[in-house]
């Protein structure tokens, strides 16, 4: 009666209430290649073939739950024209069926992922954009550079208030505050990173890890710094920096356990090595997997999803860093680091994770030289990247922004 019913009310829906969604296109091919996986999955969990499937089918884009509803009962419909028994309370052995929906620069694509029990299947369906596809936005990323010097940048952070602009740089020797003036950037003051302890930085036992790393963090007038196994803090008015060596969580936003001294990636309080981490945030239409809170790049260059507690539950794709951007034309989304192999570049991807698969939203970007660096502020709408130009010996800050043009 459950099956009935569904059916009943998704054949009934209007088409003047509901206007096709932007999809019907792709709905044909998807549902075939949809019940054909229900069919493999039957044959490989031993169950029958006529047993009703749960649908769920979300849109990533602005449309919201009203453009997701004529998608459904499209999606609906075909299945059900290819012989699938659908209900919305089916048992607890019954196939789930979850059906994500997104634009990127070259195509429409729906991404289906089905479940039964253990197995599992994803399969998707594309076209590419004409002249007849609505996108509420389309993404870039805009790489601006922000200062340059000789000696290696671990990070960059420009504050804006009412005193004017000012720049903090981090390099392995010490913290250098500018102001911004007619002619650019100029110098305010340069503070080294030293500790009173045997074996302080710059001293003859003081051995940075190979692939240095460091980060700042600003709020007003303070200023801290931290390093491998040490952390410096500034006094209230941004001078008089103060460096201890000790192991402290650093502000990346996923709890860790700082980096120790002779390394160059954190740990998670249950023991987990990462050298990044994007949030997905609870309930994140975009990720299939209830559960993912978090994607993380490994140190052996792989990308993980995190679930509440911090646990892996699976490696995705292959990636060297990542941080989470948020601008309000884009909604939440990841932006991914990937090593150039050889003579190849380094390149930065924008990208949404749809069931357990990296989607682009926007064109890649490949890099002036080798990153070095890649921070992002929880929430923030930016982020900080550092670039090694190894024939001009200089290292290369870089902005990096979502640009949105509707």
């Amino acid at each position: 009666m459950a099956t009935r019913a569904l059916v009943f009310t998704l054949m009934l829906a209007p088409a003047a209430a509901q206007p096709p969604s932007p999809y019907q296109d792709v709905v044909s091919e998807l549902a075939g290649k949809i019940a054909s996986a229900l069919a493999t999955l039957g044959t490989m969990t031993g169950s029958s073939s006529g047993e009703p499937a749960a649908l769920a089918v979300s849109t990533v884009d602005e449309a919201g739950q009203d453009g997701q509803r004529p998608l459904q009962a499209e999606i609906a419909r075909a299945l059900i024209a290819r012989g699938v028994r659908l209900s919305d309370s089916p048992g607890t052995s019954a196939a789930k069926v979850r059906v994500s929906c997104l634009d990127n620069l070259r195509e429409r694509a729906c991404v289906a992922d089905l479940q039964k029990g253990a197995a599992r299947t994803v399969v998707a369906a594309t076209r590419p954009l004409d002249e007849r596809s609505s996108r509420p936005a389309s993404l870039s990323l805009e790489v601006q550079p922000l200062f340059s010097q000789r000696s290696p940048i671990l990070d960059a952070v420009v504050v804006r208030d009412d005193r004017g602009d000012r720049l903090f740089v981090l390099d392995p020797q010490s913290l250098t505050r500018y102001q911004r003036g007619d002619g650019g950037w100029q110098r305010v003051d340069r503070q080294s990173i030293a500790t009173m302890s045997p074996g302080s930085p710059g001293s003859p036992g003081r051995l940075w890890p190979r692939d240095l790393r460091g980060r700042l963090r600003v709020d007003g007038s303070r200023v801290d710094a931290f390093l491998p196994g040490v952390v410096c803090r500034s006094g209230g008015d941004g001078a008089r920096l103060a460096c201890v060596d000790e192991r402290e969580a650093w502000p990346i936003g996923l709890d860790n356990t700082g980096i120790e001294a002779n390394r160059n990636y954190f740990h998670t309080p249950e023991g987990l090595a990462f050298v990044n981490a994007a949030p997905l945030g609870p309930g994140d239409t975009v990720d299939s997997d209830a559960n993912a809170r978090w994607i993380v790049a490994a140190p052996a260059g792989a990308l993980q999803l995190l679930d509440a507690s911090r646990r892996s539950i699976g490696t995705i794709a292959s990636g060297d860093d990542v941080v989470a951007l948020n601008a309000a034309c884009a909604g939440p989304v990841v932006l991914v680091a990937a090593s150039g192999r050889g003579e190849r570049p380094d390149t930065i991807r924008l990208v949404r994770v749809v069931h357990r698969q990296l989607v682009p939203v926007a064109a890649p970007v490949e890099m002036p030289g080798r990153l070095t660096a890649l921070w992002a502020a929880p929430g923030s709408a930016t982020a900080t990247a550092v670039s090694r130009d190894a024939g001009a010996e200089r290292y290369d800050a870089l902005q990096i922004r979502i640009g949105c043009d509707r």
